[in-house]
């Protein structure tokens, strides 16, 4: 699903500079500084490559209170999209990917505010699975912004990442399904109704909870696994993230999908600008060329690096 061409060019995340723009562009200028998370499985939009096509409605405007390398750790984990065409990007830097903003405000009905500020806390929680994850600390961040007590799981040795980006409250990933939720209604007191699976690996732990924790009427559970069999109750309102859809107008989805993150971007920049939002952490591989991004993947896999990986592909 994700490949429609070979061969094919990958990636997702990356940043870089713009150096042309179509005659209907208005937003974007050649020079601007941009970042983005491309639609998978379509060349002319990739960004492992030294220019590639994006539709500007669809790219970040890379603000003065972050640094390249800051906006390489934003795409794909924030939003989980990307588009078809018109300014050409020469990039600069890349990264990995996935999503919060779809599960969260196109899920779960979070409200962003207009201004850049959080809104006022209410006095209900919202549940991230896997909060130390790069998807998952975006969750966090959001839920936080949007006026939530956010409640997150992870690994007793990653609790600070989780905190750091402004969870209320942890409990451990590892513990069994009827130990976390337990854990869940304690520290709630059963007060949530919105729950995100950050990690792919908690659908169980989110349907027990909601259905035997949760006071809340309305329920709602959101996920990045959008491969998975799912028997979700009817009592729960479901959705996963599909980054397959992301600019594919004519497939299901594709168009709602594209038309969120078009709209949701200006609101993001607002609070990335504002703090409210703020980058991740990374790790830069040392050197520059394409085969850094070899060396960063296996990085990754071997388990030295346990952050977002940014790779220099070309000077600037």
């Amino acid at each position: 699903m994700m490949v429609n061409e070979w061969p094919a060019i990958l990636g997702s995340d990356g940043a870089g500079v713009v150096i042309e723009v179509g005659s209907d562009v208005t937003r974007l200028k050649g020079g601007d500084y941009v970042y983005s998370c491309a639609p998978v499985g379509q060349n002319r939009f990739t960004p492992f490559q030294d220019a590639y096509l994006a539709r500007e409605d669809l790219l970040f405007k890379r603000g003065n209170n972050i640094s390249l390398e800051d906006s390489c750790t934003i795409g794909a984990c924030l939003l989980v999209t990307m588009r078809p065409c018109r300014p050409i990007i020469e990039d600069e830097k890349l990264t990995a990917r996935q999503t919060s903003s779809l599960c969260l405000l196109g899920g779960a009905g979070l409200e962003l505010p207009e201004d850049g500020n959080k809104a006022q806390e209410k006095d209900e929680w919202i549940v991230v699975l896997g909060g130390s994850g790069n998807v998952g600390q975006f969750a966090i961040q959001l839920g936080k912004v949007c006026g939530y007590k956010v409640l997150a799981s992870c690994s007793p040795s990653k609790q600070s990442i989780a905190v750091r980006n402004g969870a209320s409250a942890t409990f451990d990933s590892r513990e069994t399904i009827d130990a976390q939720v337990a854990e869940i209604k304690k520290i709630t007191d059963g007060n949530f109704g919105k729950m995100m699976d950050a990690s792919t690996y908690g659908y169980e732990v989110m349907v027990k909870a909601l259905e035997s924790a949760s006071d809340v009427k309305e329920k709602y559970l959101t996920s990045v696994d959008s491969w998975s069999p799912f028997s979700t109750p009817s009592s729960i309102n479901e959705y996963r993230a599909d980054l397959g859809h992301l600019c594919r107008p004519n497939e299901r989805d594709g168009a709602q999908v594209t038309s969120n993150i078009a709209n949701w971007i200006p609101l993001l920049e607002k609070h990335i600008a504002a703090g409210t939002l703020k980058p991740l952490e990374y790790h830069v591989v040392d050197g520059v060329g394409w085969e850094k991004v070899i060396q960063g993947i296996q990085d990754m896999e071997g388990g030295k690096i346990g952050k977002k990986i940014v790779v220099r592909t070309q000077e600037e």
